[in-house]
């Protein structure tokens, strides 16, 4: 007889990031705080998180990741929560790690060998968590989505956030998923106020 799973019975695991001391593009001054208050929330409500990665870098990044995908089991809820900066090629999404590059320095032919080899692609993530069959994803990006194309008058249009919207993107998808973006494509995450927390992350709480 097939065993029978309940909200209570499954492990919820979460994975909490938040980069904000950037060494080559501008600093974040709420990411730190955004990812140690959902940590907070998050044991409250009984999830099994991993230590929190603030200002991490790709080979950091990486490792903490890998062991991440690892622990997961089959009919787990999984939550992964990102704060930082992010970039969308075409109709791929990156996370910025503390360590990523001056993006100019890299030919416009060049950059999507450039993001996968110096950010982090969240397809990847969801691909591999997904191959564990958990029960469900939750997956939770609190960052920019600047944007670019290979096309150079669609990519002039993507960094105007007025006119984004008029260029087409795939959307991620994976089954059994929930993927929330705190802004639309080709928007940027406003981190000047003199708030604590990030709008996304002050109604998450």
């Amino acid at each position: 007889m097939a065993a029978k799973f309940t909200s209570e019975s499954r492990r919820k695991l979460a994975l909490v990031i938040g980069i904000g001391d950037y060494e080559n593009v501008r600093k974040l001054k709420n990411p730190q705080n955004d990812a140690k208050a959902l940590s907070s929330l998050l044991q409250r409500i009984r999830f099994t998180t991993a230590d929190q990665q603030l200002d991490t870098t790709r080979s950091q990044l990486k490792h903490v990741l890998v062991d991440f995908e690892e622990s997961v089991q089959s009919n787990d809820i999984v939550l992964f929560y990102f704060a930082g900066h992010g970039v969308q090629w075409e109709d791929q999404n990156y996370l910025l790690p503390k360590d990523f590059p001056d993006m100019d320095a890299a030919d416009a032919k060049e950059k999507a060998e450039f993001l996968n080899k110096n950010a982090i692609n969240v397809q990847d993530i969801l691909n591999k968590l997904s191959d564990r069959k958990p029960y469900v994803i939750i997956l939770l990006l609190d960052c920019s989505r600047q944007h670019f194309l290979r096309n150079i008058d669609l990519n002039k249009r993507a960094l105007n956030a007025n006119e984004s919207r008029s260029v087409e993107l795939t959307a991620m998808h994976k089954a059994d998923s929930l993927i929330a973006f705190s802004c639309a494509p080709g928007a940027l995450v406003d981190d000047r106020s003199e708030e604590q927390n990030s709008l996304f992350m002050k109604h998450l709480l």
